[in-house]
């Protein structure tokens, strides 16, 4: 390959994968169809071989296309990345970040780290995501998060992740106050009752699902699933079913006195870790948000 593809033509590339039609693309982009069609016909030059297939129903990817792409897009976000440091450089308070949390973040420490830092940072641009842990990784492997905390299975760790451990928290069987099996302490005792159950495929859900897999077997009613924790507490408070929780997210809710710990003990603990992409550096305001993070895990009683 004689020259490097353009910036811009690995915009193209990205922007038409995600469009699936060049007239979308070229609209998002403000370009002409003709325009936009020319850039990607360069760099397929430029590469030596097909990137697109064109067809009535729109554009698909082909094999080098899709492997190309994924590379392109990491590439973009590293370009990103590398302007802002720049401009936090010259500008000292500038720069973007983004970061992903599940629930339990959210509802605990999440508000004084996100605080304290805007009071040092001010003129960074904070964008926050929410989500189990799952749904956030395809960000941080592309670069588009920079920084997630979530639960980690530690037999089962994600891969393309650096991980630093965070915390570790107990996980509890919950019931609304004034439940007929609020007392109840043997788990197996518990399987005729409505189960609403945490549903993941990776970190301290699926290692539930894993470790208690004979008890699900074993529940009289079909649970219902979701990853939604409000959902959950919702349905336990209105419905009287029995979900699983972390000890520490009832005092944010202010659900004290609305639902009790059932004296069951066999449940794992979870570990709680900060995850960001094995490709890239943290940037100098992602260290400095993890730092203060780290500091908040420390001193937060779970």
């Amino acid at each position: 390959m004689k020259y490097l593809p353009k910036v811009n033509q690995l915009q193209a590339l990205k922007q038409v994968a995600r469009s699936g039609s060049i007239r979308a693309a070229a609209r998002e982009l403000g370009q002409s169809q003709p325009a936009l069609s020319r850039t990607l016909r360069e760099l397929e030059q430029t590469l030596g071989t097909q990137l697109l297939l064109r067809s009535k129903e729109g554009i698909t990817l082909t094999e080098a296309g899709c492997a190309f792409s994924q590379r392109a897009e990491w590439v973009l976000e590293e370009l990103r990345r590398a302007a802002d440091e720049v401009e936090q450089i010259n500008h000292a308070t500038h720069g973007r970040l983004t970061i992903g949390y599940s629930s339990l973040i959210a509802l605990t420490v999440f508000p004084a780290v996100a605080d304290a830092f805007k009071q040092a940072l001010p003129q960074v641009a904070l964008t926050l995501k929410e989500g189990q842990l799952s749904s956030l990784l395809p960000g941080v492997r592309s670069g588009e998060i920079d920084l997630a905390v979530g639960s980690i299975d530690p037999m089962h760790p994600p891969e393309g992740v650096m991980i630093e451990p965070l915390f570790t928290t107990p996980f509890c069987v919950v019931a609304r106050q004034g439940h007929p099996l609020a007392n109840e302490g043997d788990l197996m005792a518990l399987r005729r009752a409505k189960w609403l159950l945490p549903e993941s495929p990776m970190g301290y859900y699926q290692q539930l699902q894993n470790e208690l897999s004979h008890f699900y077997r074993q529940l009289a009613i079909a649970p219902l699933r979701t990853d939604s924790v409000i959902t959950g507490l919702n349905m336990v408070l209105e419905s009287d079913y029995l979900t699983i929780v972390a000890r520490a997210m009832s005092q944010p809710l202010q659900l004290e006195g609305k639902i009790v710990t059932l004296p069951v003990s066999t449940l794992p603990a979870a570990q709680y870790c900060a995850v960001w992409s094995q490709k890239s550096a943290l940037t100098a305001n992602a260290q400095q948000f993890l730092s203060r993070l780290r500091e908040a895990c420390q001193g937060y009683n779970w």
